[in-house]
């Protein structure tokens, strides 16, 4: 008896379509227990920080787990009910919610929260942050524009339109643009900062923080510029697929990031240490009064003081080593 073999130029089609779409999901799912995990530590370590701060983690973070929800609920329609039916694979189900709408909201979040920090840094200067902020907006219109195009479509194999490829990049390529921005700006900023202190601690959270701003912000960008260049290069392909799918998992994970780097393990590696004595961050930074004359000095503002080494007010909590004869 004969068996009947599949249309190879069928198969290809199918895994063409399917492949990103199990991809996508499985790293957002992972980026969303990379996110859970810091979530949870930022909130034993941290039961001090201002209301604002707290909101806006959680918010984030609740965003992110509908998301990924919806994307879970999408991959079961689509290879549960819909299994081995050609039609499911193409249809947008939740697609015009997960990914342009939760990313261009969660984008405008993280970028502004980064906008209000340079306005800190910076004195109050009001232009750049502003101009951060207008670039964002203009991002997240972009994205929501094409999540409306997408759902009128509601098949994802019908995108490939002007009106949905020029709203697609207006989203990323301004997004990428204002990552790149953010970067340079809290970059100028801090280093700044760090020529104008003399606590050692606070210099070296200075770095520690401009090199995660870099490198952070240089991913996101990427990312959004990838999502561009896959989705205008194969436009027959859905290989743009996973980067949009984790887009906004990653921006969140920023905001966590940068957070949580104020951490420390005390007795781990990586402690400062001079003349003999740990120094373990807590939860704020405390000032000494020479250390806020010098910056006074310089022109700092006292919020800029308050705010820059943790991006958050931390404590830092010096525990000299001392033997009993």
């Amino acid at each position: 008896m004969a068996s009947s073999l599949p249309d190879p130029l069928l198969t290809s089609a199918v895994v063409q379509i399917s492949g990103p779409l199990i991809i996508g999901n499985i790293l957002d799912s992972v980026l969303l227990g990379i996110l859970s995990v810091q979530v949870y530590l930022y909130y034993q370590a941290f039961p001090d920080d201002r209301a604002f701060t707290k909101i806006l983690v959680y918010s984030v973070y609740t965003i992110e787990l509908v998301t990924t929800i919806l994307l879970v609920d999408n991959a079961f329609a689509i290879f549960g009910y819909g299994f081995a039916q050609l039609s499911t694979l193409t249809k947008t189900y939740f697609a015009w919610l997960t990914v342009p709408t939760m990313s261009g909201i969660v984008a405008c979040i993280t970028q502004c929260f980064y906008a209000y920090r340079i306005h800190v840094l910076s004195g109050g200067n009001r232009v750049i942050p502003g101009l951060i902020v207008a670039i964002s907006m203009a991002s997240s219109t972009g994205a929501f524009v094409a999540a409306a195009f997408i759902r009128t479509a509601n098949d994802l194999t019908s995108l490939q339109t002007r009106r949905i490829s020029l709203a697609i990049a207006v989203w990323c390529s301004t997004s990428a643009l204002c990552d790149v921005l953010i970067a340079i700006c809290m970059t100028y900023y801090l280093t700044r900062f760090k020529n104008i202190t003399g606590i050692r601690q606070t210099q070296t959270i200075v770095a520690k923080l401009t090199r995660l701003i870099i490198e952070t912000g240089t991913l996101t960008a990427l990312v959004a510029i990838l999502i561009l260049v896959l989705f205008l290069t194969f436009r027959q392909r859905m290989y743009y697929v996973p980067p949009a799918d984790i887009l906004q998992k990653l921006y969140a994970n920023t905001i966590l990031v940068v957070l949580n780097s104020r951490m420390r393990i005390v007795g781990g590696r990586g402690l400062a240490m001079e003349n003999g004595t740990e120094i373990v961050l807590m939860s704020a930074i405390q000032f000494t009064p020479d250390a806020r004359a010098c910056a006074n000095t310089e022109g700092a503002s006292q919020a800029a003081v308050d705010d820059v080494s943790g991006l958050t007010q931390n404590v830092v909590e010096i525990k000299a080593e001392t033997s009993l004869e």
